[in-house]
């Protein structure tokens, strides 16, 4: 790592980091334009640059308030978006440029995080820099066929103002986060892109986004454990072959736990992040 030099984005950087984006995540041009123009200026972003241009990206965006039940709400950073040049990768340099990272907000936050896109990337940012689950999700697939007959008219599109008021409602007394507002309008330009969006169904809510022949239900909160119901009513609206459920551990829901965020504390930090903590609409 000797010829590679960490050091924070610049502007003139962007076709780069399209480019690496691209690679890694398969996206087209406009929608990570829309990233760079929405969220890097909430937080930043640590580039290694070889040979004169950047090999690996990884961006640091102002996170949610984390709030336990009792005690004061934590402040987090979110790292997101790792990418390395595949021709740069197996020299350690995605794990400096994570570490960079984390280093970079816990100068300014009590926690970073980090949601890892696929289970077998949690060992690597748990070795990197020691982080650990602070989260768990209960999550599970349900087919058409077990969801039974769809119920038409319930599921109604709500305003991501709406959907911040009633989430907050709904999950009050239980350890939760707080969405910025730039995390809340770019998750529903991600659910908007393909059909899905903020939705009420009698009260209950959820956040949804289409994928292919799946629709993925980043976010159902019913407290009194109709999901099957919800999603029914869902189904009349997201037409689908398969649906992906996820629910707080601490509400009905289908499917079985497991580790969902992962975050490194800030040295010395007394308040400790409880493992029931729900993070909420995905952005993974």
């Amino acid at each position: 790592m000797d010829d590679v030099i960490l050091r924070p984005w610049q502007q003139e950087d962007r076709p780069e980091l399209i480019r690496l984006w691209q690679t890694a995540f398969g996206d087209g041009q406009d929608y990570i334009q829309a990233f760079l123009d929405r969220l890097p200026a909430q937080g930043g972003c640590i580039v290694a640059q070889a040979e004169g241009r950047p090999v690996s990206a990884m961006y640091i965006l102002d996170g949610p308030l984390l709030f336990p039940p009792e005690g004061s709400s934590l402040s987090t950073a979110y790292t997101y978006a790792l990418a390395t040049d595949p021709a740069w990768r197996g020299r350690g340099i995605g794990t400096a440029v994570y570490r960079a990272c984390v280093k970079a907000a816990l100068e300014r936050v009590d926690a970073a995080c980090v949601l890892p896109s696929e289970p077998s990337l949690y060992a690597f940012y748990e070795k990197a820099a020691d982080s650990r689950p602070v989260s768990f999700v209960r999550e599970a697939w349900i087919s058409r066929e077990e969801i039974g007959p769809a119920v038409e008219g319930r599921a109604m599109p709500i305003t991501p103002g709406e959907y911040y008021l009633r989430r907050k409602a709904l999950l009050r007394g239980q350890p939760y986060t707080v969405m910025p507002p730039a995390f809340f309008s770019w998750q529903l330009y991600q659910m908007q892109r393909f059909g899905g969006g903020f939705v009420s169904v009698d009260g209950d809510i959820a956040a949804v986004e289409m994928d292919g022949d799946a629709c993925r239900v980043l976010e159902l909160l019913d407290p009194e454990g109709n999901w099957m119901d919800l999603l029914r009513a869902l189904a009349a609206r997201f037409p689908a072959e398969r649906y992906l459920v996820r629910t707080p551990v601490f509400l009905p829901g289908p499917g079985q736990s497991r580790p969902f965020l992962l975050a490194v504390l800030r040295p010395g930090m007394t308040c400790p992040i409880p493992d029931r903590l729900w993070w909420g609409f995905a952005f993974d």
